[in-house]
């Protein structure tokens, strides 16, 4: 699928932080498609804002429901804006594409997409998607300001978001997120993680795979069973840094701040400790772990 287009991009958000709150009340339009795919199912979402539910069910059908929201001050006026909302989904091999398209863009004018891209609690024009997969899937999400969620999915899970909140649970496989703004929380994850964002909490509960982390202003906080061969990172230039791991595990640290204290809860062997940096191992063998900061304090804890 896709990717959306920077020039649109740039402009909803532009729209969306000038526009005028709308008046009126909220109106709804209801969708649903059902699509009968081959496995391994893939499935691609993308929409510009509103929410996104996405469920693996013991079923071999892609369920989509959909709610379109808008707020104007008549039926016919929400029933303009709605229908410039488009739904469109199609099944492209064993990829069931979603699209959410604003019909129109280049040739509206301002006026029009500003009762579309409202803000604050009078903002219309949002979709909310509640998506039921089969359990095997792969997924992709795509959201320009979306509050995403997945849960008790088998494949692979890929979310690009500029902005809201992501939040993952029960996914067996990697996961992969790349989210500027807005906190992501990854909670028993039993595959390989790569976060990479700029502000918000980072929060991942880790059964099995490798970790890579990088931010630029936030917390991160990681509770993992190292179970992988590969090196882990974690690295955010102003935040604090909590790295948790059961006692039986066996590693190397390797923490960084340069600004911040080192604090650990795990028996080490030292190799090298100074004011800024902690260099020591647990257990035998095990990945190395990199935890790096250049202004917030490091704790490496057990749970």
């Amino acid at each position: 699928m896709p990717r959306l287009s920077r020039t649109v991009a740039r402009l909803l958000i532009l729209l969306a932080a000038t526009a005028p709150p709308a008046a009126g009340e909220e109106f709804t339009f209801d969708y649903q498609k059902i699509v009968e795919a081959p496995e391994p199912v893939r499935l691609d979402l993308r929409l510009v804002r509103g929410s996104v539910e996405i469920t693996g069910a013991e079923d071999n059908r892609v369920v989509i429901e959909a709610v379109k929201r808008v707020r104007a001050g008549s039926r016919d006026e929400a029933e303009e804006l709605a229908d410039h909302i488009e739904i469109k989904t199609r099944l492209n091999g064993t990829a069931v594409e979603v699209q959410t398209n604003y019909l129109g863009i280049t040739s509206r004018g301002r006026s029009f997409w500003q009762k579309v891209f409202g803000k604050g609690e009078d903002a219309p024009g949002e979709v909310a998607y509640k998506v039921s997969v089969p359990v095997r899937s792969d997924v992709t999400v795509q959201g320009l300001a979306a509050t995403i969620t997945l849960a008790s999915i088998e494949g692979a899970v890929r979310v690009e978001n500029e902005s809201g909140a992501t939040r993952a649970e029960y996914i067996f496989g990697p996961v992969t997120v790349s989210q500027p703004q807005g906190d992501i929380d990854l909670l028993w994850i039993e595959g390989d993680i790569r976060v990479k964002a700029t502000t918000g909490t980072v929060t991942v509960n880790q059964v099995r795979g490798a970790l890579d982390i990088a931010t630029h202003t936030g917390e991160v906080h990681v509770r993992t069973e190292l179970d992988s061969p590969r090196d882990f990172f974690v690295a955010t230039t102003s935040g604090k840094i909590t790295f948790a791991i059961p006692p039986a595990a066996s590693g190397r640290f390797l923490v960084e701040t340069a600004s911040g204290g080192i604090q650990s809860q795990v028996p080490l062997v030292i190799e090298s400790v100074t004011r800024q940096q902690l260099i020591g191992s647990f257990g035998r063998g095990g990945p190395r772990i990199n935890l790096t900061t250049s202004s917030g304090d490091v704790t490496v804890a057990q749970y």
